[in-house]
């Protein structure tokens, strides 16, 4: 009797694990193209999803700006920083964004329709390592450590994950970017936190672990 129990549990610890696991239900979609979506569940009322740069994102590229066109434009004011700032994150299809804590998720697919093959785990991962140089090569950034390693979303076929801890300015940051490919796109999905509020991490791992790349006939 107690043989034919534990095969029991055995077989059912083996069954349980193998067993696919499921995506929590979508709570919003970014429609990429009139065929794919991306699908995506927000965990708390803590963040909010747009497809516009929420005012704090513009006003940190701003103050970025103010530096970059400082000795070219020296005139510029801060209503054609904020129009040149709009202008480069329009360049991202959406955002998911923790005002009151400062974290933010951009979410970029940039079309490779030119390229004939997939994109490779080596391609990606040399993509990840330029992310790293543009991050190190930041102003105020220093003591930066991080690791590439390979990822998965649903729907893609690669993807890798760069993760980084650095200091900007003395104050502790972290980072976190998906990059991979969905033919005929190649993604950036990068998340930046200046850890305020730990939970943040937290929501933001299940908001990754969410992510579905969908044809859009599968929307609700």
């Amino acid at each position: 009797m107690h043989r034919v129990l534990f095969s029991s549990v055995v077989l059912l610890l083996v069954f349980s694990s193998c067993a696919p696991v499921l995506k929590p239900t979508p709570t919003h979609r970014l429609q990429i193209d009139n065929r794919l979506e991306l699908a995506l569940a927000l965990p708390s009322l803590r963040w909010q999803f747009s497809t516009e740069a929420p005012d704090f994102i513009a006003q940190k590229m701003i103050d970025h700006l103010r530096q970059e066109v400082a000795t070219i434009a020296p005139e510029i004011n801060d209503k054609q920083l904020l129009l040149l700032a709009r202008k480069r994150l329009s360049v991202n299809e959406g955002y998911v964004s923790n005002e009151h804590s400062g974290a933010y998720l951009m979410i970029d697919f940039s079309s490779r329709r030119q390229e004939k093959t997939g994109q490779t785990r080596g391609e990606l991962q040399a993509s990840a390592h330029g992310a790293l140089l543009a991050l190190a090569n930041e102003e105020g950034v220093t003591n930066l450590e991080s690791r590439i390693t390979s990822s998965s979303i649903v729907g893609s076929s690669n993807a890798c994950r760069v993760e980084a801890r650095y200091l900007l300015d003395g104050q502790a940051r972290s980072f976190v970017g998906l990059i991979g490919y969905k033919a005929p796109y190649r993604f950036y999905l990068y998340y930046t936190d200046p850890l305020r509020d730990p939970r943040d991490q937290v929501e933001m791992e299940q908001i990754l672990n969410s992510l579905q790349l969908l044809p859009t006939s599968q929307a609700e």
